[in-house]
């Protein structure tokens, strides 16, 4: 994402638990006896919670999630003390380990996007959403606290090339590096929302066919990386998040369709704010629990369908998750199951569909990628839309909401000043994607990669807009004249890359 967009105005303040207890973040400690009053009335030996109380102020390492069109070429780096086995995370068979010495944030895999960096134990919830098998192909799903994106991309990646992902933040501030996120899988198949979810809830009910709820809790398994206070433990603190998550829980089943599937998780150990989530919804929702057979091994002993993985036991932070499934079968033909645009709505300019590219920005987009903003014959086309000064394209087949003004796309270009130039996120689009086909590329070598990574120039006697790539993985732009190519990666996206023996 090139530019920060600017969001509805935030309908819920922060939580208490997303707060930074400390500027130097360091690990909180707890007692066995904090830790057992904690989770109670799960009991555990007091041996074991000595052992769990130690791994919760012990940081864990990040694992990498591999992307799911590259899994099947990705290798591990060869400084690696084994062979890289796929099943380094038991749980989820499409993350590995970092292999010891390999500085995984300062690659060149990981500018191309080959791998997301995330705790083990977050992967819990795509585990129980079965994003690493082909279950969600095809279905409309909504992550409805999306950012900073770790779940949401691996939805993305597991939807297909006929699904479609809404991801919601209701926190302005955070939908930024959503965006980037979402645009680093290479897919242009989701817009992003920025409402509360009671609000999103009138807006789309009964639409989707999964939804996926990393709550805000007490954040008890935030304790290792100091992003978390001894308050986390509080019983105030597990009261209000357990009341707030309710709340969302219960919009959650007001936006899901009859039979769809509801994924919870939390970075926490209440079980206020787990199982008797779980309950709540059983009793109050009439959800009914879906087990996930292959996470059998880690059912928690409260619930058939909620599982847990420990510090102790599984080398994370801590995670829970639990899937239920709404009662009864989709039926097309109910009102309720898909969004009807209103005509009064397009008239007073709410649906955004209608308005047109400046004329500077279609010319660049024909010059650079080819692509024109008139709309072709056929209904299953590409939508360009402008919102002032971002251009954002949504996929051909998105879902008729996507042109509400409350909706933001995949950015394609941006304007400074009076000069319209291509997004980064444009960039990134998987390399056989339609709408980018048109553009030139740039093939760079491990050294040439490393130096536009670092905000250096590029070789190349090509002139206009071009998109670096290496190993046929796109990167970024740079804007040649015939000599060089001047460098157009984000700062954000620019990095001094680590030597590695690849």
């Amino acid at each position: 994402m090139s530019r920060s967009r600017k969001g509805p105005k935030k309908a819920s303040r922060k939580s208490q638990a997303s707060s930074k207890p400390s500027a130097n973040r360091k690990p909180v400690a707890l007692t066995a006896e904090q830790v057992s009053s904690a989770i109670a009335p799960i009991e555990l030996p007091a041996a074991e919670l000595e052992c769990l109380a130690a791994a919760m102020s012990q940081r864990h390492a990040n694992v990498m999630r591999v992307r799911r069109d590259r899994a099947p070429a990705f290798r591990l780096q060869p400084n690696s003390n084994g062979p890289g086995s796929r099943t380094d995370v038991p749980w989820y068979p499409l993350a590995v380990a970092i292999p010891d010495g390999f500085h995984a944030s300062r690659s060149i895999d990981f500018a191309a996007g080959e791998f997301y960096l995330q705790d083990a134990g977050s992967l819990l919830a795509l585990a129980a959403a079965e994003a690493h098998t082909d279950s969600l192909a095809g279905q409309l799903v909504c992550d409805l606290c999306a950012a900073p994106g770790g779940k949401a991309t691996g939805l993305l990646e597991a939807i297909g090339v006929d699904g479609f992902l809404l991801a919601n933040e209701p926190i302005r501030s955070r939908i930024a590096p959503l965006a980037y996120n979402l645009s680093r899988t290479g897919s242009d198949r989701y817009a992003i929302s920025c409402e509360d979810p009671d609000g999103l809830a009138e807006k789309l009910p009964g639409v989707f066919d999964t939804i996926l709820i990393d709550a805000p809790c007490s954040g008890q398994a935030l304790l290792s990386r100091g992003r978390q206070s001894k308050g986390a433990v509080n019983e105030s603190m597990v009261a209000t998040n357990a009341a707030r998550q309710q709340r969302i829980l219960a919009a959650a089943h007001q936006l899901l369709r009859p039979g769809g599937t509801i994924v919870y998780s939390t970075c926490t150990f209440a079980v206020a704010e787990n199982e008797d989530q779980v309950d709540w919804m059983t009793r109050e929702l009439g959800m009914q629990p879906s087990p996930v057979e292959a996470l059998s091994a880690y059912q928690s002993s409260l619930t058939e369908c909620g599982y847990r993985v420990w510090p102790h036991r599984d080398g994370c932070a801590g995670a829970f998750a639990a899937r239920l499934k709404k009662p009864g079968d989709a039926d097309p033909s109910e009102d309720s199951a898909e969004f009807v645009e209103d005509p009064w709505l397009l008239r007073r300019g709410v649906l955004q569909s209608e308005q047109p590219l400046d004329l500077a920005c279609d010319e660049l987009l024909q010059t650079v990628l080819g692509t024109s903003s008139e709309p072709s014959d056929g209904e299953d086309s590409v939508l360009l839309r402008q919102r002032d000064w971002i251009a954002e394209a949504f996929c051909k087949g998105a879902p008729e909401w996507v042109k509400q003004a409350w909706t933001i796309g995949p950015e394609v270009a941006y304007r400074t000043g009076q000069t319209w130039k291509p997004s980064h996120a444009c960039a990134l689009r998987h390399i056989d994607d339609e709408f980018t086909q048109g553009a030139g590329r740039i093939e760079l070598d491990d050294a040439q990669a490393a130096t536009y990574l670092a905000g250096g120039t590029v070789p190349t006697d090509r002139r206009g807009w071009q998109i670096v790539q290496h190993l046929g993985r796109p990167l970024g732009w740079v804007k040649a004249d015939g000599r060089i190519g001047k460098n157009h990666l984000p700062t954000h996206a620019r990095m001094q890359v680590a030597p590695t023996n690849r």
